[in-house]
């Protein structure tokens, strides 16, 4: 770690101490009982959570820290936010167990602060709202004052994690919170009213008992889910593992499906389409050369220009890779954006020749991410272009073989991947 990360993560601990060790200095000692069950709740709602392949995690923890809130106020639910991390585990892999004696103790320490920094600032400003608009009287009030503290924990739990992110990674604060966080943010707000419930049912003679029934079904959607995007990781590393099958018919082309499938991505995302239209891209832009399985090895290794028999055959691999497929459980668009990835934006393409809004834009997106990455990449017959070269290339034949769309945001994205390279 470099030293402003180190100081950081020092300043945090040392406040998040502070306010933990005051907050518990707090605490009325009638209610260590109340203290123990909701910190047990609160590790045991941090170690289930559910992973995403992109890293990300989501668990109900913020809906305990909401209702100890609302049973046990500001000091209270600091010390159920921080001290929950020590009954913390996790299993990264299989066979792989992760807890507080065997994970490095600062991040176990930079948690705990983090929690309580934004425990003791949004109960705060909770306790100062709440009074002063008599909040318990008008329940519009209230529900402002429960929106607020909401937000405030969400933006400040939010902000300490990413600023760690920026002296690590050292990159745009706003570029890692779009990455890391708002995909989140609605799941945030959803786990308010499930915090509410979960305080109303403690308040009832013998709570604890239906807040752990509560749970309890909470656990097995959670097993149930996480099931599902177990099964849908093993389908794209699937997916991966023939895209690389495919691509060791031709040592030239290793590694440049999952390239195509970078740069698609990225432009898909810069068109703002759905995420289910971007998963479609990803899979279709990893199995976009599939037909040329179909294909004479001497024909794709072939170091001197095609002949017109050999060029008509290597024309056909998107009809045999649509031939391969038709028996797959792939949707229609995957299959489609397959067929024609060599259609051009002015109709001289192939297989089909078609053109303009005839073609599919998932389909031009994934033209211009194979072009590029082609040109960049050394083949039997050429050496390759370098990437400013290839731009240049991109633009004249923008409109006419690329989509003017899709070849304006390739060209705003490869240059400035160019511009971070000439910085570095």
């Amino acid at each position: 770690m470099n030293r402003k990360t180190i100081f950081f993560l020092s300043i945090i601990c040392i406040i998040g101490i502070s306010i933990i060790l005051f907050s518990i200095n707090k605490i009325d000692y009638t209610q260590w009982h109340d203290l123990i069950f909701w910190i047990i709740l609160a590790g045991m709602s941090q170690s289930f959570s559910v992973k995403f392949m992109n890293g990300g995690a989501l668990t109900v923890t913020f809906a305990i820290i909401f209702a100890s809130h609302l049973h046990g106020g500001t000091y209270f639910t600091v010390a159920v936010a921080s001290i929950s991390h020590f009954f913390f585990f996790n299993t990264p892999k299989k066979g792989v167990y992760e807890h507080v004696f065997n994970r490095p103790f600062y991040k176990t320490l930079f948690n705990m602060a983090n929690h309580a920094i934004s425990a003791f600032i949004s109960g705060n400003i909770y306790q100062m709202m709440h009074y002063q608009l008599n909040a318990s009287q008008n329940p519009y009030s209230y529900l402002l004052c429960l929106f607020v503290y909401t937000t405030v924990f969400l933006l400040i739990n939010s902000s300490i994690l990413i600023f760690l992110m920026v002296f690590l990674n050292q990159e745009s604060f706003f570029k890692l919170w779009k990455n890391n966080i708002l995909w989140a943010i609605p799941n945030f707000y959803a786990l308010a009213p499930l915090g509410y419930f979960t305080y109303l049912l403690y308040q009832i003679p013998g709570g604890h008992i239906y807040v752990i029934l509560l749970f309890e079904p909470l656990l097995l959607a959670r097993y149930s889910f996480q099931l599902y995007l177990d099964s849908k990781k093993r389908y794209y590393q699937i997916i991966q593992t023939l895209s690389a099958a495919i691509e060791a018919k031709d040592k030239y082309t290793e590694g440049h499906s999952k390239r195509v499938e970078l740069y698609a991505e990225k432009i898909a995302q810069k068109l703002k389409l759905p995420s289910s239209k971007i998963e479609s891209i990803k899979v279709a832009a990893l199995l976009h050369d599939i037909g040329k399985i179909g294909i004479e090895d001497f024909i794709l290794r072939k170091p001197q220009p095609l002949t017109k028999e050999e060029w008509e055959k290597i024309k056909q691999h998107p009809s045999i890779g649509l031939k391969i497929l038709e028996d797959v459980d792939f949707s229609d668009d995957i299959k489609e954006f397959i067929k024609s990835h060599h259609e051009r934006y002015d109709g001289k393409g192939y297989p089909q020749g078609l053109k303009g809004p005839e073609v599919p834009i998932e389909a031009y997106i994934i033209a211009a991410a194979d072009a590029y990455d082609a040109i960049t990449s050394d083949r039997p017959y050429r050496k390759a272009f370098t990437p400013q070269e290839a731009l240049d290339i991109i633009r004249q034949n923008k409109g006419t073989q690329f989509h003017p769309v899709v070849a304006d945001i390739l060209i705003s994205i490869i240059q400035e991947d160019i511009n971070k390279s000439s910085l570095n």
